[in-house]
């Protein structure tokens, strides 16, 4: 009786059987800038004008036939020039091709961000424009994914993209601004709180002088996209929920760089000692609320963003704080949508926490003089 003879399987020793190298030209890039592709979702400009790979970041194997794996790497040289010819004709087209240096772009999964800062130093290590665009993608979708998870979000819960535009030129500024936005380009960073979501901005070296303020910046205006356009989509900013909109983009730039120095007026921020306090805002509150000279949340609840005092906005922070920390993020989330949807602070604040502007701050004051230090 004959028996079945196992088939040897043939071994392509070049690619162990997978049908294409990684490109040499990024194999040993360094950590902040080294490219990951994902499922051909992840874009970099740099690479796409590889020309080995045409930002494919692979090549096929010359010793043997793999014919799904050879139409992969045609679909993702097919990807990066379709997104690459995009990037073009919305931003490279509009801003100054007189530039020596053209703009980079990069695309991670939830951003679409464009860079052309200059050399910065980060962590004692100065970092060109390739890998600074690389780093503050990650930032951006870092933050994002602390957002999601603060608030127990869905990943629907929130824009697919945000587009962020990082110029080192006011030039370039305002050249893209009123087409990215719509709205014009009076002013350093300019937003659009709708659809898309889209921060604009430059580096003035007044009041972004170093790497750390930069970050900052980009954290407090990337906080107002995601709060304005968590749904449903709609700015606080201007229905007397200044308090939450303010507050918010104060928190987060607290938690990740442990200061809060944006208000998103520059002709405020940009006047000498504008700020209040050095950014370190707990001590301050404090005061405020031991020596009774705090702002009563009745009143601050009644204000728009543009209408708050360097003051105000600290006592913003302090209350979002307040209810985060205590009470948690999934309850402020569904305070938020109720907001959103057309809700006072007060009826918002007792449909949520069964508390009202009477009651919330002898609860809040005791909490700040038992959690926030002295100095």
């Amino acid at each position: 009786m004959m028996t079945g003879c196992a088939v040897a399987q043939v071994t392509c020793r070049s690619c162990k059987s997978q049908g294409n190298h990684p490109c040499k030209n990024h194999g040993k890039a360094p950590e902040l800038a080294r490219e990951q592709l994902d499922a051909g979702t992840i874009h970099c400009s740099v690479t796409a004008t590889c020309k080995t790979c045409a930002g494919a970041l692979g090549t096929d194997c010359k010793l043997c036939d793999n014919e799904a794996a050879t139409t992969e790497l045609e679909r993702r040289r097919q990807l990066v020039a379709e997104w690459r010819q995009a990037r073009k004709t919305a931003v490279d087209d509009v801003v100054d091709q007189k530039r020596k240096t053209p703009a980079l772009h990069l695309r991670t999964p939830h951003c679409e961000l464009t860079c052309t800062l200059k050399p910065l130093t980060v962590d004692r290590k100065k970092l060109d424009t390739h890998a600074l665009m690389h780093l503050y993608g990650q930032r951006i979708e870092s933050l994002r994914a602390m957002f999601v998870e603060q608030f127990e979000l869905e990943d629907k819960d929130l824009p697919a993209t945000l587009q962020v535009f990082l110029f080192e030129s006011q030039k370039d500024h305002a050249l893209m601004s009123p087409r990215a936005t719509g709205i014009g380009s009076n002013g350093n960073r300019i937003k659009l709180m709708g659809v898309p979501a889209v921060l604009c901005m430059y580096r003035d070296r007044r009041d972004a002088k170093d790497d750390a303020a930069l970050h900052r910046q980009v954290v407090h205006h990337v906080t107002h996209l995601l709060l304005g356009n968590m749904q449903p989509s709609h700015w606080l900013g201007n229905r007397k929920h200044g308090w939450v909109d303010a507050g918010v983009a104060h928190w987060f730039e607290d938690r990740i760089t442990q200061r809060c120095a944006n208000f998103c007026y520059d002709e405020i921020l940009l006047k000498p000692g504008a700020g209040f306090k050095g950014g370190k805002w707990r001590p301050p509150v404090r005061k405020l609320v031991t020596t009774k000279k705090a702002i009563s949340f009745a009143e601050l609840s009644t204000r728009n963003t543009d209408q708050l005092s360097f003051e105000e906005h600290a006592m913003a922070f302090a209350y979002v704080d307040f209810l985060l920390t205590v009470h948690g993020g999934a309850k402020f989330r569904d305070f938020v949508r109720r907001l959103k949807k057309g809700d006072t602070s007060r009826e918002g604040l007792k449909a949520i926490y069964g508390l009202s502007p009477l009651t919330v701050d002898p609860k809040f004051h005791a909490w700040v003089r038992a959690e926030y230090p002295p100095r």
